[in-house]
């Protein structure tokens, strides 16, 4: 069975309603007017993203955020480490090591999560770190990565 037109005329009386005329009749410019007026502006004018690091310096962090912050960035450091001892296994004694790290940070993590209030949106980031550097511990030690 062959179907020509499934939807019959319905299909060729829908039309756009963002046309671009009307899209340029709305904002009052054409796109390339907007890029000519953009070429001369530096990336601070038009709104580029800051530098990593700089947004935390600027909000206001209580003490215990701080070193939440700072402790989840060093555990992701020694993830990121793992993963290359992984890509070049080096020995089971640095895997050994790194196991016994990842152990004292989430262990550091979940005391620094508890000094946290409960509704601070950091502490499901540092429940998730705390969580992947003890499940990637358990893996090293039962011998997974061997």
């Amino acid at each position: 069975m062959k179907v020509e037109n499934p939807f019959g005329t319905l299909i060729n009386r829908v039309s756009s309603k963002n046309s671009s005329a009307e899209k340029t009749k709305e904002s009052g410019s054409s796109f390339s007017e907007i890029l000519e007026n953009a070429k001369g502006k530096k990336p601070q004018d038009i709104g580029s993203t800051a530098a990593p690091g700089s947004i935390i310096s600027q909000v206001n962090l209580s003490d215990a955020q701080k070193q939440a912050i700072s402790r989840g960035e060093d555990t992701l450091t020694l993830l990121n480490h793992l993963a290359g001892l992984l890509e070049k296994p080096s020995g089971r004694t640095s895997m050994e090591s790194v196991a016994g790290a990842l152990d004292t940070s989430s262990r550091e993590l979940q005391a620094l999560k508890e000094r946290l209030y409960g509704g601070d949106p950091l502490r499901k980031a540092i429940d998730q770190i705390a969580i992947l550097s003890v499940v990637e511990k358990i893996k090293i030690t039962r011998g997974d990565y061997t």
